[in-house]
């Protein structure tokens, strides 16, 4: 797989704690880190055109949820935005939770509590698969 050092990745969840642990992971693999504390805080930043080449997700935050999140960039009229990889990063793990998320449009579905090193695996193939499809 590729070095993707310096991608940038949006990360949005209301939780201080979470955001700090994926934060420190992220930015200590060489990766361009924004976070935000909700949905609504990172829908702006992505229609205002900062869009980054990764967005990790809550599921529940105030304002507006992340699958409501995902929706968004889903039916944004901006090509960019409907091609961002996203990974849902939740403590709702029943299977109809697991199939919903897909459904909307996440690329993959990490469950609270996390290994951060499993989610920078899944960051790095997320990149992976995304940066071999926009080059095909």
């Amino acid at each position: 797989m590729d070095d993707f050092e310096g991608s940038s990745i949006l990360v949005a969840d209301d939780d201080r704690v979470v955001r700090r642990i994926v934060v420190a992971k992220l930015y200590g693999l060489g990766y361009e880190v924004t976070e935000v504390e909700d949905g609504r805080e990172a829908l702006d930043l992505l229609e205002d055109g900062e869009i980054p080449d990764l967005l990790i997700t809550d599921s529940n935050m105030p304002r507006m949820s992340g699958l409501q999140l995902v929706r968004a960039i889903r039916d944004s009229k901006s090509t960019d935005l409907v091609k961002l990889p996203i990974i849902m990063l939740t403590a709702r793990q029943s299977e109809r939770d697991v199939i919903e998320g897909l459904e909307t449009g996440l690329d993959d579905y990490v469950i609270k509590p996390f290994s951060p090193d499993e989610l920078a695996a899944r960051v790095r193939t997320a990149l992976w698969r995304s940066n071999r499809s926009s080059s095909a």
